[in-house]
């Protein structure tokens, strides 16, 4: 793919990863072109990639919607996360420091924030935490996990942690820094269930 076919895809990706565009938004190549100052071409190509990769569908004449996932694609997914997760959380537990730990604090301090902006600041913590184990392979799986189930967050998670924000954040932090395993995955496992809308896999 040319660079700016590639520079395009990854701020679209970015766009969707980030809840940027509505469920029922039609995207088109002409708006993007305008936007971003390009021609139709690499929009198309950036577009087309997505598409390939499951984020968008594309509407024959009309444009591009988010790709909704299918019951069993987000269960499947919620367990993947969940399972990846467990690892890193017991990674961190056996091998960083209380400092190396208390760094993820950083990404529980924004309150009252909208649907949206949790959205992404709950990637970003999620993150964090995976790229503490230095695992390059394990930190991809990860990015690579929530990059593809994110389009559908729980509005049920979102309403339990804005009424006291960060809870399970900060308590999973607490939990690791006390070298609480038992703890740390339950709060996982419970994140992940409230995530997931469909009976849990595990």
């Amino acid at each position: 793919m040319p660079s700016k076919a590639m520079e395009l895809y990854e701020r679209i990706k970015e766009d969707v990863i980030r809840l940027r565009f509505r469920a029922d938004e039609i995207i088109n190549e002409k708006d993007l072109a305008e936007q971003h100052g390009v021609s139709k071409t690499p929009v198309r190509e950036a577009l087309s990639m997505l598409v390939q990769e499951g984020y968008l569908k594309k509407i024959p004449r009309v444009g591009y919607l988010l790709r909704e996932l299918s019951e069993e694609e987000y269960a499947k997914l919620i367990y993947l996360r969940y399972t990846l997760e467990k690892g890193v959380v017991q990674w961190i537990i056996d091998h960083c420091s209380d400092t190396e730990i208390d760094s993820l604090r950083e990404y529980c301090q924004a309150t009252d924030v909208a649907y949206r902006e949790f959205a992404g600041i709950n990637y970003d913590f999620h993150m964090a935490m995976a790229r503490l184990t230095g695992n390059e392979p394990l930190y991809a799986s990860v990015q690579n996990t929530f990059d593809r189930m994110i389009r559908v967050p729980s509005m049920n998670l979102f309403a339990e942690i804005q009424s006291e924000p960060h809870r399970y954040h900060l308590r999973l932090v607490d939990a690791m820094k006390a070298r609480d395993k038992d703890q740390a995955l339950e709060l996982i496992r419970h994140e992940c269930r409230r995530d997931d809308d469909k009976d849990p896999m595990f």
